[in-house]
């Protein structure tokens, strides 16, 4: 097979980027190595920022989101037993929206099955060659067949422990970053307790509310990172849950338990993003903490910013927006990996000299809530930058 860009990975980043390049009719081939049930089955972060809807709708992809997606202008902060509001909509004129990532991508692989290109699930052994030279190839087994693909270029869109990013781990500076605590993360059938996201920073540990929708709730609770998700039951999260919680009128109601597991909280950051003809996009490049809900928004700047430039360069045969692609991609992936650590040293129990950090935790939230600039600036790095846009 021949074609344009070769993407390893149908993730966010990567779906989204192949439904930006068959919009400008620049060929290419998405190949994953899992299966379509287990790729659309995920439960995974369902915030997203104005500039990745905007996206979705340009790109033709946005009519469920505009649907049945849930506008939220408000998030609500209770600590020492009470709770205050930051209404960004009054602050920044923008909302966000709550949209499962399983949905986009529901909505994305329909939108790639309904054009020329391919989408090859399942496959096995797959392998980048000659990304250094002008002539780079993707190779992997796929119904039953070897296959290989040769392309102009390739992006790896295949994850934190994909195949891609060690291809040029000689040219990259990795950053990590490891929290001492961790997120039990419950999806229940239980109506959510308030229309809007809560963060309850408790002297416990952080509680965090959300939803997928009017009757399903997703809430996370601080916990160790060596935590056993079926240790805990029904009635030890709802009491804990409770707990955290102290001083609001609620009485937590807790539903059926539709899944349970433990989300390990770290940073991650590779430079460059980009070797030769390779170019990684998404969670091959970076990690964030959830705490700001930024992953998937990033893996969609990713994949809008590398559209820009191969756009650029088919139309103009000039590689200079391909060649800026790190430099363009990591400003907002340090922004956003800056403000989730900020929201995760804010909002979590540190047991290391814990009521120091508690002090310094509530003066903080104080300033934030307040009526001084702090309010804006918290308000605009929720709703995030707009998208990238370059001329040709």
């Amino acid at each position: 097979m021949r074609t344009k860009v070769a993407i390893v990975g149908a993730g966010p980043a990567g779906l989204m980027l192949g439904q930006l390049l068959s919009q400008m009719n620049i060929s290419n081939i998405i190949v994953e190595s899992r299966s379509r049930e287990y790729v659309e089955g995920r439960s995974r972060a369902g915030q997203i920022t104005p500039a990745t809807v905007r996206i979705l709708t340009q790109s033709g992809v946005g009519e469920r989101v505009h649907a049945e997606g849930m506008k939220h202008s408000t998030l609500q902060f209770h600590y020492d037993g009470s709770t205050r509001e930051l209404d960004f909509e009054a602050l920044t004129g923008q909302t966000v929206m709550i949209y499962g990532q399983q949905e986009i991508i529901k909505d994305l692989v329909a939108a790639r099955l309904r054009t020329e290109y391919p989408l090859l699930f399942g496959a096995a052994n797959v392998q980048v060659h000659g990304t250094d030279g002008n002539s780079p190839s993707v190779t992997f087994r796929h119904d039953g067949r070897q296959q290989s693909v040769e392309c102009d270029f390739v992006v790896g869109c295949d994850g934190f422990h994909g195949i891609c990013r060690p291809q040029i781990a000689d040219a990259l500076t990795c950053y990590s970053h490891a929290y001492p605590f961790a997120w039990l993360a419950v999806l229940a059938e239980m109506t959510p307790i308030a229309k809007d996201v809560i963060f309850s920073s408790h002297e416990t540990g952080l509680a965090l509310f959300t939803m997928r929708s009017a009757k399903v709730s997703r809430i996370y609770l601080q916990c160790s990172p060596d935590e056993d998700p079926n240790e805990w039951s029904a009635a030890r999260i709802w009491d804990l849950l409770q707990s955290r919680i102290e001083g609001r009128p609620e009485k937590v109601d807790g539903g059926a338990i539709i899944e349970k597991s433990i989300v390990q909280l770290r940073s991650f950051v590779a430079e460059k993003m980009q070797k030769g003809r390779l170019f990684l996009a998404g969670d091959a490049a970076h990690i964030v903490p959830p705490t700001a809900a930024k992953g998937l928004n990033l893996a969609v700047s990713d994949a809008n910013i590398l559209a820009r430039g191969f756009e650029h360069f088919y139309a103009s045969d000039k590689d200079d927006l391909l060649l800026s692609y790190s430099g363009i991609a990591l400003k907002q992936v340090w922004r956003d990996v800056q403000f989730s650590h900020s929201m995760a040293m804010l909002l979590h129990r540190y047991d290391d000299n814990a009521q120091f950090h508690r002090r310094l935790q509530i003066a903080e939230l104080d300033r934030i809530l307040g009526t001084g600039p702090a309010a804006q600036n918290f308000a605009e790095l929720w709703v995030g930058s707009p998208p990238f846009t370059a001329s040709i």
